[in-house]
């Protein structure tokens, strides 16, 4: 309505005589908001290149340790019937998982809109080591997943000029697992063999069902919750602290991919020591 009144204004002053040039200026159409952004392969690339070297420093500002290995402090405890066979009681404690740096993603798949953004990730190989104990008897137990593919979802929105993170969900699918229980019969090495392999053989099977929402299991689901809790408080703390909206937020994740001065990028020396939180070049 307003171009057809300045193009109305216009004519009439050409019909008047007016010898004046009048020049209409129509501003750009506001994106999409849903629609899918366009983006650069290469410049993802070195972004994600820049997260493996940050994963080793993790955010001390934020909270976040180093995730290279990631080392859990808290103690599982829990307890299962093995088939009616046996009832086994679990203490998990020093929980060390490597390999969360050593990842590819897929261009293919991944899509960005101002709203919400989905990217795969695959980790060939993600190990887990943790003390146990089973029913009293004590053992260094590890799980070992090969190919395990994750696809994460964010949804985010734009409110007072700043983004704030919505909604974080997603899935994992898994090729196959190795696992080695300590303890697992401490009489028979042999059966404890047996069921090892059988227990690594079905995890694909379960975090499939589990994904789907076929199979309930109780602390996993409380875990997966208050860590979606935390990644979503952390992520909005450094968002409102850095007054970032959506634009904001791609031109610094633009300079944190090339490394620029002011990007919070750590220290190549403290990249290489990830259990200290030290060497911060940039605030």
């Amino acid at each position: 309505m307003v171009l057809l009144l300045v193009v109305g204004q216009v004519a009439t002053e050409a019909d008047s005589g007016s010898q004046e040039q009048t020049t209409v200026t129509v501003p750009p159409t506001s994106p999409n908001p849903t629609e899918p952004l366009p983006f650069d392969e290469t410049t993802v690339e070195r972004f994600f290149t820049a997260v493996k070297s940050q994963l080793q420093c993790g955010y001390p500002m934020f909270g976040v340790p180093s995730l290279v290995p990631l080392k859990l402090s808290y103690t599982l405890k829990t307890s299962f019937d093995l088939l009616s066979l046996k009832k086994i009681s679990v203490v998990a404690s020093n929980i060390t998982v490597h390999g969360l740096n050593e990842f590819s993603w897929d261009p293919s798949r991944t899509r960005f809109t101002r709203t919400a953004a989905t990217v795969p990730l695959s980790f060939p190989n993600v190990t887990a080591f943790a003390h146990t104990s089973l029913n009293g008897a004590n053992g260094t137990s590890f799980v070992e997943l090969r190919n395990v593919s994750v696809r994460l979802d964010a949804q985010y929105e734009e409110k007072d000029d700043l983004l704030y993170v919505t909604e974080l969900s997603g899935s994992i699918l898994l090729e196959d697992a190795k696992v080695k229980i300590a303890s697992l019969f401490p009489k028979s090495a042999k059966l404890s063999k047996i069921w090892n392999k059988a227990i690594g053989k079905s995890l694909p099977i379960l975090v499939e069902l589990f994904n789907g929402g076929k199979l309930k299991i109780e602390y996993l689901s409380r875990l997966l919750s208050g860590a979606k809790f935390y990644a979503m408080n952390t992520i909005n703390n450094a968002l409102n602290t850095h007054n970032l909206n959506f634009d904001r937020l791609v031109e610094s994740m633009l300079k944190f991919a090339d490394g620029t001065s002011d990007s919070l990028q750590c220290e190549e020396s403290a990249a290489m020591n990830g259990n200290e939180l030290v060497g911060w070049q940039r605030a």
